[in-house]
């Protein structure tokens, strides 16, 4: 599938490349703003929480298609904001696409790679069920693509939802959506997104 291709031929190119398995720098918090109208275009709000616990720097909820991003534990610095809106944008790809980004091949040359050169992330996935640690190897490996190239990835995983399809949007939209993106609000006013405190319903 010409999908997979494209998402295989950025993940290969960045384990060829000796790339780690990390974040890249989202510079501006307008470029943060950008992506997080395009998440909130497919029917996903973008919530802020200051009182997560200790170990939580953000989360996807798809029932609600909400995506939590951790004041509290978070740095008010567009670089580890990016790296955890990136993180969490992949799990969004995934419930639009209904598992996961990867075919196979492409899942178990990350592993590898993940194995032979990344002990701090084995680590990190043995605090998963393994039922997860697919989903987590790829949002890894997306938080480490480019803005741009999330972006387009998130275009191409989601299009149903950003043309609007009833079946992919309805749900969480109405309670949720209806609440003003804190993203938007700080990238209008050249600031980071922890302005002011948002209202997270239990996820």
């Amino acid at each position: 599938m010409r999908l997979l291709g494209l998402f295989g031929s950025s993940l290969v190119a960045l384990l060829l490349s000796g790339g780690t398995i990390g974040a890249v720098r989202a510079e501006t918090w307008e470029r943060i703003g950008r992506f997080a109208g395009v998440l909130r275009q497919a029917g996903t709000v973008t919530l802020v929480a200051r009182d997560c616990p200790n170990s939580l720097l953000g989360a996807f909820h798809a029932t609600r298609n909400a995506l939590l991003l951790c004041a509290n534990n978070l740095q008010n610095d567009p670089q580890e904001i990016w790296e955890v809106l990136a993180h969490e944008s992949a799990h969004v790809m995934q419930h639009c696409k209904g598992g996961g980004l990867l075919d196979q091949g492409q899942l178990d040359l990350a592993m590898t790679r993940i194995q032979e050169e990344s002990p701090r992330l084995v680590k990190e996935l043995r605090l998963y069920h393994q039922s997860q640690h697919r989903d987590e190897v790829e949002a890894r490996l997306v938080q480490g693509l480019s803005p741009d190239r999330v972006e387009a990835l998130f275009r191409q995983f989601c299009a149903e939802r950003l043309n609007g399809s009833p079946t992919q949007t309805g749900g969480a939209r109405g309670s949720l959506a209806a609440r003003e993106d804190p993203f938007d609000r700080s990238a209008r006013a050249g600031r980071g997104p922890y302005g002011e405190d948002v209202q997270v319903p239990a996820l």
